[in-house]
Formats: C-alpha cells, sequence, structure tokens
C-alpha cells in the first residue's frame, strides 16, 4: 500500500505546475481584447462582382422615371411594314349599298420629327399600299385589285402603347365588273380615317381603324354614281 499512496503523492506533485500554468494562461487569454475580424487583405469594390458587394455600395435600385416609360418605334426615319384586312359597309350617298371585303399591304416612312403641344405632339408619315384582293357583293361578285399610291398619316406619338393617328390618301381600283353596276370597272378611291396602334411588343403592334371608302370614276365613264363605304379593319404592324 505505502508504494502506491507515494506514487500518488508523486504524481499529484508534479501535476501541481502544469494546474497552475494552464490555470495562468486561460486568464491571460481571458484578459486579451478580441481581435477584429477584419481580413488580412481587401479587394478595391471595382474588382469584386455585384453579388459580394455591400448594399451601400451597390447603385440604387430605384428606377429612372425617364426609362421607365417606353417609348413606341415611331419616329422620324422608322419604317413600318403592315398587313390589314377589314370588311366595308356600304353607307347611303352613292348608287348602292353593297359591301366588300378588302386586304392590304402597307410600307411606310415617318418623315418628320415629333412637334406639337401637348396631346397633340406627334409626326407625319408617309405611305403606300397595295390591295391584292378586292371582292364586293353586287347582283353578281365583283373581284378586283388596285393600289393607294398617296397616303398621309399623321400619328399622335405620346402614347406609349396606344398610339392613334389620322389619314387621308387616293388610290385606284381595278375590278373584274363594273362598280356600280353600269358605269366602270376603273375607279378612284379617294379615303381618310382614325385609327390606333397597340405596341403589345417594342417593334410590333396591332392596328385597328375605320376610313371613309369612295368609289368613283371620277366621270370618265357616262355614269359616275358613286360608292360609299366604311371600311373597317384590323391588322398587324412591323417597325424597324
Amino acid at each position: 500500500m505505502l508504494p502506491n499512496i507515494a506514487v500518488s503523492r508523486a504524481l499529484f506533485a508534479s501535476a501541481l505546475p502544469l494546474a497552475a500554468w494552464i490555470l495562468f494562461q486561460t486568464s491571460a487569454v481571458a484578459a486579451e481584447p478580441v481581435p477584429s475580424t477584419a481580413p488580412l487583405f481587401t479587394l478595391p469594390p471595382a474588382a469584386l462582382p455585384p453579388a459580394a458587394l455591400p448594399l451601400s455600395t451597390l447603385p440604387s435600385a430605384q428606377a429612372d422615371p425617364t426609362q421607365s416609360r417606353r417609348e413606341p418605334p415611331i419616329r422620324k426615319g422608322a419604317t413600318e411594314w403592315s398587313a390589314i384586312t377589314g370588311a366595308g359597309v356600304g353607307i347611303a350617298g352613292g348608287a348602292s349599298n353593297a359591301n366588300f371585303w378588302a386586304m392590304h399591304l402597307r410600307w411606310g416612312r415617318v418623315l418628320t420629327t415629333n412637334h406639337g403641344p401637348g396631346l397633340l405632339r406627334g409626326n407625319l408619315e408617309y405611305a403606300v399600299e397595295i390591295l391584292p384582293a378586292f371582292v364586293m357583293g353586287q347582283s353578281t361578285n365583283v373581284f378586283g385589285g388596285g393600289v393607294t399610291p398617296l397616303l398621309l398619316q399623321y400619328n399622335f406619338s405620346g402614347g406609349s402603347r396606344f398610339v392613334p393617328f389620322i389619314q387621308a390618301g387616293a388610290g385606284m381600283l381595278f375590278i373584274t365588273r363594273k362598280v356600280p353596276e353600269d358605269t366602270s370597272q376603273f375607279n378612284f378611291t379617294p379615303q381618310g380615317g382614325v385609327g390606333v396602334y397597340w405596341f403589345r411588343r417594342p417593334r410590333s403592334a396591332a392596328v385597328f381603324g375605320v376610313r371613309y371608302h369612295h368609289i368613283s370614276n371620277a366621270s370618265t365613264a357616262e355614269r359616275n354614281p358613286g360608292h360609299n363605304a366604311l371600311y373597317i379593319y384590323t391588322g398587324i404592324s412591323w417597325w424597324r
């Protein structure tokens, strides 16, 4: 028993200095200030990706009010290509109230910059329309085609998605039978009306309109009673 007790006392005595040293080191570390967590080196903000930058250094997320409103592409030098179809409903004032259906292919070019005050602000466009298909119901069906070489249009450019317009022009119509009946197979087509572009995409729009449409042979035949109609149409317009 005595040897074991002596060994235990010796181990205990040898452990006292180690315990004292550990206690001293622990109290010294606790008394020291906490070191800074800053990294050893930092990169300038310009060298960091946007996701790594603090919010205070990022640009403001608020949208620029001048860019939040999308401007339509109808401006000086812009070119329009359109496909239009519609129906003409005969109205009083001519020899007959016959109805017709027509299809137009259109090319246009904006000639001026925007001008005018407020809601009247807009630009002038020149357009040409080809009429590849025309069908009119009389005592027998009439087929034909034509061209509108002069069509002037004023676009009200104050809107962002909806752009109203007014237009006026004149063209020529070539048909298989005389319109109105017993008059002429060649006629002039003065016309004018209103409409609107609906821009659902930056450079394409749906177009809706109505025109007063007149058919007349300008007294080149013995009779010239004429034909009047309201031409109601819709189509698609592409801008470049």
